[in-house]
C-alpha cells in the first residue's frame, strides 16, 4: 500500500473504486479466508482510510457475495466457452462440474453463501442478490437451450436441478478446517473420496 487515496468523486472514479474494493476482497479471501476478511482489512489492502469500504458496501456480507457473484459470472463464461454442443445429459454435466470446481474460492463461497450470508442481508441487498441470480440462470438456460435444442422451460429446470445439486455437493464436500495429519484413516479416506465433482456426478447420473 502507497498511501490513502483521495475521495473518489467523479462516477468513473466510484466504479474504479468499487472495483478495487471487490479486488481486495477476493485476494484476502484467497489468502488468508474468511475469517481474516474484515471490512478494516479490506480498507488497508486496497489503501482506503477506514470505513470507507462501508460507503460501498454495508457489511462484510455484501462485500463477499460481491465477490461471490464475480467468481459466478466467471463460471458462467468458462461454461459459455466448453463445447459447442453437447452429445448428451452427462457430457454437458461434466463440463458444468469442471467449469464449477476450477476455483476452489468458489466452490468454498457456494456452499455457504445462500444459507449463511443471504440472511444477514438487508431487504434492498436481497433483492438485488435474488435479481442476480435470476439472471444467472436465465443466462445459464440459454446456453444449455441453444445448445441441447431444448424449450425454455426444460432448460431453467435443467440450470436450477444443476444449481441446487452443486450447492449440495460443495457443502458436502467442504474441506475439513484441519490438517490431514489429525485426522483417523477412515475419516482422511472419506474426506479424500468425497470430491466435488464425484459427488455432483453421482448426484446428477445415477448408476444404472
Amino acid at each position: 500500500m502507497t498511501g490513502i487515496k483521495q475521495r473518489a468523486r467523479s462516477s468513473s472514479q466510484k466504479l474504479q473504486r468499487h472495483v478495487m474494493i471487490i479486488d481486495a476482497a477476493e485476494a484476502l479471501l484467497r489468502q488468508s479466508g474468511l475469517g481474516a476478511m474484515t471490512m478494516q482489512a479490506v480498507a488497508r489492502a486496497a489503501g482506503l482510510a477506514k470505513g470507507t469500504s462501508y460507503l460501498y458496501f454495508v457489511s462484510r456480507e455484501t462485500l463477499v457475495l460481491a465477490v461471490f457473484d464475480r467468481l459466478f459470472d466467471r463460471l458462467i463464461d468458462d461454461f459459455a466457452a466448453t463445447r459447442p454442443e453437447w452429445d448428451n445429459h452427462e457430457q454437458l454435466c461434466r463440463d458444468f462440474a469442471a467449469c464449477y470446481a476450477r476455483d476452489p474460492l468458489f466452490i468454498q463461497l457456494a456452499g455457504f453463501s445462500t444459507v449463511l450470508l443471504e440472511p444477514q442481508l438487508g431487504v434492498a441487498d436481497f433483492i438485488s442478490a435474488k435479481r442476480a441470480m435470476a439472471r444467472r440462470v436465465k443466462r445459464l438456460a440459454g446456453i444449455i437451450c441453444a445448445r441441447l435444442m431444448i424449450d425454455a422451460g426444460a432448460g431453467q429446470r435443467l440450470v436450477w436441478r444443476l444449481l441446487t445439486v452443486a450447492g449440495g455437493a460443495a457443502q458436502m464436500t467442504a474441506q475439513p478446517p484441519y490438517d490431514a495429519g489429525d485426522l483417523p484413516a477412515d475419516v482422511k479416506a472419506y474426506t479424500d473420496l468425497a470430491d466435488f465433482q464425484t459427488v455432483f456426478m453421482n448426484a446428477m447420473i445415477p448408476a444404472k
